[in-house]
């Protein structure tokens, strides 16, 4: 056996792990690759806005933890190139480590939200746009499908998770039911039908842009 080992140990080295004898690599997610452009519309929230010239913003991608609403929980883990066309790029295969260790119990603002299981953690990457050389906000910064206008939000979840909640303000109902298959990301679509609001799961928009909403 005390021979024996070393020459084990030696071949589960030389064949990299494959056996199982070390730790398992994580999955690689294609679909967590986002293909983006920013756009700027005017505060009517439609209609398009001249963009602003590159060199004058930047773009931060924190996170709200534990949450859907309220202030950013983490750092700046993405820097993506923004290009000529306004176009960019994001792999969020390669920050989910980072995410998973700044993940904390889900205490919603929202007193009608509840998530099952309770013990479930999520997170919501809330994108900004910046002054280049500063820390305001330049405008409001949404998730955008490109194709319908809708507004989303892009949730991380550390397990299979339901977030539901319901309440009636001024006779319009808002209501979420948000189911996520996860662990992983899902995009969630508000959507306004005769004043009543709904928050629900969708698959991923084909083209998705960031929009940026000028006051």
């Amino acid at each position: 056996m005390g021979r024996a080992f070393p020459r084990l140990l030696a071949l589960c080295i030389a064949l990299g792990l494959a056996t199982g004898c070390g730790p398992k690599a994580r999955e690689y997610h294609p679909d967590w690759v986002i293909h983006s452009r920013v756009l700027f519309v005017s505060a009517d929230g439609h209609t398009p806005h001249p963009p602003l010239p590159r060199n004058t913003f930047r773009l931060w991608f924190p996170y709200i933890i534990g949450d859907l609403y309220g202030a950013p929980g983490t750092g700046d883990f993405i820097r993506p190139v923004i290009r000529a066309d306004y176009s960019f790029d994001i792999d969020l295969n390669l920050t989910e480590p980072d995410l998973r260790m700044s993940l904390e119990p889900t205490q919603f603002s929202l007193s009608y939200l509840h998530i099952l299981p309770p013990e479930a953690r999520i997170a919501r990457l809330a994108p900004a746009v910046l002054q280049a050389e500063g820390i305001d906000p330049l405008g409001v910064t949404d998730w955008m499908d490109a194709d319908s206008g809708e507004r989303l939000m892009l949730i991380y979840a550390d397990r299979p998770v339901r977030i539901v909640g319901r309440t009636v303000r001024q006779d319009h109902v808002v209501q979420y039911d948000l189911e996520i298959a996860g662990p992983g990301y899902a995009w969630a679509v508000t959507r306004v039908v005769e004043g009543n609001t709904s928050h629900s799961i969708i698959g991923a928009p084909r083209h998705v842009a960031l929009a940026v909403t000028i006051p």
